[in-house]
């Protein structure tokens, strides 16, 4: 028992220097800002493999408001742009090129809502209601949540100095917009019931091409 003791505690006492000199590599990390077709975007970024693999998180944000006149109503609407980005960007050369892959946390959006127009009457379907049959006319987009994306990038933060300009285009898959219709009076007019879900598949079928969003952005990082 002594000796095996003895044994312990002369290997510790080698090992002791070697474990004092032990040092945990951190990945590198890099934080960017940029501007694009999703709005004001800002991310963060590690090195999985060097000069090889990277890959980033972000976030997005944009918003409008608008007021639009369209079959008789006066319309106000609300575009939401954005996404959480999580990418993975492969520099096939080693160099500043990469092919870009991954998936979109999904925030686009767009609602509206409609007041009557000098007439005081709705034209939906092609049929008119005065403003008190209809009630609450109001609509709004939805996409779907998880947007798969591809496409190209320009720009290695853990490949020279420590600010580098990034580019990037390609498009992500959020779907079929999915248009939802609803009036108030709707619930005891079986008519207009029939012509508010006529008008929301012909306004879903007329959106079908926005099925794939395009991404564009430009911006920099700095890399710590």
């Amino acid at each position: 028992m002594k000796k095996a003791l003895s044994v312990l505690v002369l290997s510790t006492a080698l090992a002791g220097p070697g474990l004092a000199h032990a040092t945990v590599t951190m990945p590198p990390v890099a934080v960017n800002l940029g501007v694009g077709t999703e709005g004001i975007s800002g991310g963060i970024s590690t090195q999985i493999m060097p000069r090889t693999l990277n890959l980033s998180i972000g976030l997005s944000r944009f918003e409008y408001n608008s007021h639009f006149t369209a079959d008789n109503a006066n319309f106000s609407s609300h575009l939401r742009l954005g996404a959480i980005p999580i990418v993975l960007a492969w520099f096939p050369f080693h160099g500043n090129f990469s092919l870009n892959a991954g998936v979109y946390i999904n925030q686009n959006q767009v609602s509206a809502t409609a007041t009557p127009a000098v007439s005081g009457s709705y034209t939906i379907n092609g049929n008119t209601y005065t403003a008190s049959q209809v009630g609450s006319l109001s609509g709004k987009t939805h996409f779907n949540v998880a947007a798969p994306y591809v496409g190209v990038g320009w720009g290695n933060p853990f490949d020279g100095g420590r600010w580098t300009f990034l580019a990037n285009a390609g498009a992500m898959y959020e779907g079929n917009p999915k248009v939802r219709l609803s009036a108030t009076g709707a619930a005891s007019n079986p008519q207009l019931a029939a012509d508010v879900a006529a008008a929301q598949r012909s306004v879903n079928s007329k959106l079908n091409f926005l099925n794939w969003w395009p991404v564009v952005t430009f911006g920099g990082a700095y890399r710590f």
